[in-house]
């Protein structure tokens, strides 16, 4: 509080004062919302039209009400306050939330029941002012008015979905309802807040009451048993679901090692029959070269018995007989091709020279060539 020095001391010395005194302990009784407090006298002394004031010590559960000599009402904080000398009183109003109960009230719902609902509530003030002043029994007044909701709520609602608020106490429907009706309260709705309404007793018909305890557990094992058939049937595509692409991979698996097995077979197939072509180029070879040995071993006999016997040899035999030995020699010194009837295809060899008799054809080489051979020693 800014002011002279003098007035600031006079306003200390006050503050000291009342600080000293401490703030009274308040109390409320049952369905009492505010209490009567010692009245503060603020003395004429010297000077006080310069400075003059109060200290209003507050408790914590407690709105502050100052009540003027003139007989306006005011609601104060605690702490220093200027003022006129006089008597003020001085009222304190309950800041905390309380809770009440209404009476038990009896009504028909619309689907033809009678019910009896007791109220629990919640409220706490909002503007002590309006409680003090506006309102005349204002606790009682706010128990009637919700009393009449109550009987309001029965004739506006079925038995179901008042039992459905009786089982559910958090219900915001129930709230919602009370608290639409204390709005259209305008005094009482500036004076109080409604905080919290629940349904403390419900009584109604007992048959009612056990046929719908029935209905609710054969609901809630319906929906028991919906959830665990649904649990079911997703856990049962969980598993086709793993079958199948078990089943696809197993196939694409199979489809690949019967890919891979006809390749590896297909592989060997080819590589059997390469080695069974050349087993049987090297049989024929083996045949070959055994025939060619044999047929030059018995030309070297002939030619041994020839030259042994004595007869002369002219230079036609001997060439003819080193074109003979070209020919094994270059036949056996390296791989001759080999014909259909699996012979090998003949080098040209010098023909012999020509006799004036004519030999008779003959396939064997030995023969041919002893034939030949004589024919050159021995020309008719």
């Amino acid at each position: 509080m800014s002011g002279s020095p003098l007035k600031n001391l006079v306003f200390r010395k006050i503050e000291i004062a009342g600080r000293l005194k401490g703030a009274p302990t308040v109390t409320f009784q049952n369905r009492k919302i505010y209490s009567q407090g010692d009245d503060i006298v603020v003395p004429k002394r010297f000077l006080w039209r310069l400075a003059s004031g109060f200290f209003l010590p507050l408790p914590h559960n407690a709105f502050g009400v100052v009540v003027y000599p003139d007989g306006t009402s005011h609601p104060k904080e605690g702490g220093i306050h200027e003022a006129l000398p006089g008597t003020y009183k001085v009222i304190y109003v309950d800041k905390q939330e309380r809770l009440d109960f209404t009476s038990s009230v009896s009504e028909m719902t619309t689907d033809g029941e009678r019910l009896t609902l007791k109220l629990l509530f919640r409220y706490c003030v909002a503007d002590p002012i309006q409680v003090l002043v506006k309102i005349k029994n204002p606790i009682e007044s706010l128990i009637e008015n919700i009393e009449a909701d109550v009987a309001q709520y029965i004739r506006t609602h079925d038995h179901t979905d008042i039992a459905d608020s009786a089982e559910n106490i958090l219900s915001s429907k129930l709230l919602t309802f009370f608290l639409q009706r204390h709005h259209r309260r305008p005094q009482f709705a500036q004076a109080f807040t409604l905080t919290g309404v629940e349904l403390k007793e419900f009584a109604g018909d007992s048959d009612y009451i056990q046929m719908r305890r029935k209905a609710r557990i054969e609901e809630r094992q319906i929906k028991i048993d919906k959830e665990q058939t649904t649990s079911q049937q997703e856990l049962k595509l969980l598993q086709d679901n793993y079958r199948a692409e078990n089943e696809k991979r197993e196939t694409a698996h199979r489809a690949e090692v019967s890919k891979q097995e006809a390749r590896h077979a297909k592989e060997k197939q080819e590589i059997l029959a390469e080695v069974r072509a050349r087993e049987i180029e090297l049989d024929d070879k083996s045949r070959y070269l055994d025939k060619r040995s044999e047929e030059f071993s018995q030309i070297i006999e002939t030619i041994a018995q020839i030259f042994s016997s004595g007869n002369p040899i002219s230079p036609d035999v001997i060439k003819y007989i080193t074109g003979v030995f070209n020919e094994y020699r270059d036949d056996l010194g390296k791989d001759a091709p080999i014909n259909v009837q699996g012979e090998q295809e003949k080098p040209n060899v010098p023909s012999a020279p020509s006799s004036s008799t004519t030999q008779p054809a003959d396939t064997d080489k030995v023969a041919k060539f002893k034939r030949t051979l004589l024919g050159l020693i021995n020309p008719k």
